[in-house]
């Protein structure tokens, strides 16, 4: 009698709770049925990990019995880049993707000068696993999106200093061949510039055509990469471009249990997203944070606040 009981008190509760998700979902403005959407899609994220016993979100390494070897790095900073400006305007210099070449110079020459050794990707991803210790002063370095402006101004910089990073490219907007070099316009990498450029990058995944915004949740229209149906599709393309890798950055940094799961079904082992902090051993592989340099950041400055940001708060969306 007691579990008829707990179910008949489960069923109105769920009748409930679909009653309030249909209010919602019709009355998008509505700031308590905003809330309840968004409280209704955290009850499905629970209920599908709960379905999904392989879904892994548990990191591989207990990082509260790990002991970092005296002189190695404790954590890793991974900078995220994206648009090279050589003319920077009053405008320009509020766009958040923009740096100034002039800066992403001196943000080089800082870390050079300071002894800093750029990683690979899968060594960051051995290091949060435990499998490798690094440096002390270890960085990763990356660029959201693939413009071309990553090849023909921050290329020769790199090189300069003897730097790897990594590219995290769009598939959709990799050309077949160059364009002629614009800084007025936004022009994409293509795949001779690729090829050019793979002594200092390495290319990943911002996914095929899903970096856009184009599905609606709870009355508001968020990145497309959150509508699970359209991903294995997406991937697919995406390994058809010879961007068959593991690694990938989450479009505009959103993600979702659903988006993770399905990720991992196809082989991918590490995402990066927009939240602001440090990488550690034992770090969850799909959530890693980044930290955001635009012009006239302080670069020494925000590697030692990196070190306070709160990574733990990555928000779950669909």
């Amino acid at each position: 009698m007691k579990w008829k009981k707990c179910l008949l008190v489960t069923l109105a509760v769920l009748t409930c709770l679909t009653t309030v998700y249909v209010y919602a979902v019709n009355h998008p403005s509505n700031a308590l049925a905003h809330k309840a959407c968004t409280s209704w899609d955290m009850v499905k994220r629970e209920a599908f990990s709960l379905s999904h016993s392989e879904y892994n979100s548990t990191p591989t390494l207990d990082a509260t019995t790990f002991h970092v070897a005296p002189g190695t790095a404790t954590e890793v900073p991974i900078l995220m880049y994206h648009y090279i400006e050589p003319h920077m305007d009053a405008l320009k210099k509020q766009n958040k993707s923009m740096i100034s070449l002039q800066d992403f110079e001196k943000n080089m020459k800082y870390l050079h000068d300071e002894g800093y050794h750029t990683i690979t990707l899968e060594e960051l991803e051995d290091y949060v696993n435990g499998r490798i210790s690094l440096p002390s002063k270890s960085i990763v370095i990356t660029f959201d999106d693939g413009y071309q402006n990553n090849y023909t101004l921050a290329y020769p910089v790199l090189k300069k200093y003897d730097f790897h990073a990594s590219i995290f490219v769009i598939g959709n907007k990799i050309q077949d061949q160059p364009s002629v070099f614009d800084s007025s316009k936004d022009t994409f990498l293509s795949k001779p510039e690729m090829t050019a450029g793979s002594d200092v990058f390495e290319y990943n995944s911002h996914t095929y055509n899903l970096h856009h915004k184009g599905f609606m949740r709870c009355g508001q229209l968020v990145p497309a990469g959150l509508d699970t149906s359209l991903l294995s599709d997406d991937i697919q393309q995406m390994k058809q471009t010879g961007i068959d890798t593991p690694y990938i950055a989450y479009p505009f940094g959103y993600t979702s249990t659903q988006m993770i799961y399905y990720l991992q079904q196809n082989g991918y082992r590490m995402a990066f997203t927009i939240v602001q902090g440090m990488v550690k051993p034992g770090a969850d592989l799909m959530r890693l944070p980044r930290l955001t340099v635009t012009t006239g950041t302080d670069l020494p400055a925000l590697l030692q606040s990196g070190s306070n940001q709160d990574a733990e708060s990555v928000t779950e969306a669909n």
